[in-house]
């Protein structure tokens, strides 16, 4: 499914940029993948304006399962060992979802191709604060970096990009392999991205998605790197590099990614069809009226 939107939206969006007297942000992480052709015309765009690189790094160990969910909101199916493992070996995987995975979550690369000619005071790395930090502290980063008063705006009701649990993400992923593609995108995204793993995301108690012991520590290794080669680049840091750390997994660490009972997989296929169900109701009952 194409967008008939697209076409030209990129023109429109530079021209809207232009026509605005005050600063604009454009935000959007499939930018991140850009080529650099593309991001030498994307520059060359803009260059009326005072253009600043913005990316948001969080660590690679909550990254992955993360990654890994929002691609099953998207139709793919991976089962989250095949995930981890085109992630690590990107090179063997014939989906491309590892190639993809980096080509957005690496930011050494990614800064590399959308930075490289830029002042390094105007490529800023915002660190994703861990989770005993207060909820609005990943916002009051980004304000301060694109300069607007964090304290001006009203966040209460912000929209929240709510986690899948294991058996919720085990019952999507299945749903997707049933599905096969077989219903278009508009669709799709109505109903089970935006609807049914929105719903799903809320259920109290979920058995938190981790990586496990092998993939952890291989993580930890991995987000080392990433480290080293932002501090190394001499970007603008909004929080601490060192946020990227992730500890070693324990050695009595359970060497698989946990799974997810089969009884309560079983109660979140129930739930998922009852809010399909109440769903086509509510449309039903709207197309009626």
């Amino acid at each position: 499914h194409r967008d008939p939107a697209v076409e030209g939206g990129w023109a429109r969006l530079v021209e809207a940029c232009r026509e605005w007297d005050g600063p604009s942000i454009i935000s959007q992480e499939l930018f991140s993948p850009a080529s650099p052709e593309q991001v030498d015309t994307a520059i060359a765009d803009l260059a009326f304006a005072d253009v600043h690189l913005v990316y948001t790094a969080r660590m690679l160990a909550l990254q992955i399962p993360a990654a890994w969910q929002e691609d099953l909101r998207n139709r793919f199916s991976p089962r989250l060992d095949e995930f981890v493992a085109a992630v690590r070996h990107p090179d063997q995987d014939r989906q491309g979802l590892g190639r993809m995975f980096w080509s957005m979550q690496d930011a050494t690369e990614v800064l590399r191709r959308w930075g490289r000619d830029l002042p390094r005071d105007r490529v800023h790395v915002i660190t994703v604060p861990g989770r005993a930090n207060p909820p609005d502290l990943l916002w009051r980063r980004f304000a301060t970096v694109v300069g607007l008063d964090p304290d001006a705006f009203d966040i209460d009701g912000s929209y929240q990009n709510s986690s899948l649990g294991a058996a919720e993400a085990a019952v999507l992923q299945r749903l997707n392999l049933a599905l096969n593609e077989e219903i278009g995108w508009p669709l799709y995204g109505e109903m089970i991205k935006h609807h049914l793993a929105e719903t799903l995301a809320g259920r109290p108690g979920s058995t938190r998605i981790q990586l496990g012991r092998d993939d952890a520590a291989w993580a930890a290794e991995r987000g080392e790197e990433i480290i080293v080669g932002l501090r190394k680049a001499g970007y603008d840091v909004a929080g601490s590099l060192d946020e990227l750390r992730s500890a070693p997994p324990s050695p009595d660490a359970p060497p698989d990614a946990p799974q997810a009972p089969v009884e309560e997989q079983l109660d979140v296929a129930v739930e998922a069809i009852a809010a399909l169900l109440l769903r086509i109701s509510r449309l039903r009952r709207g197309v009626r009226q």
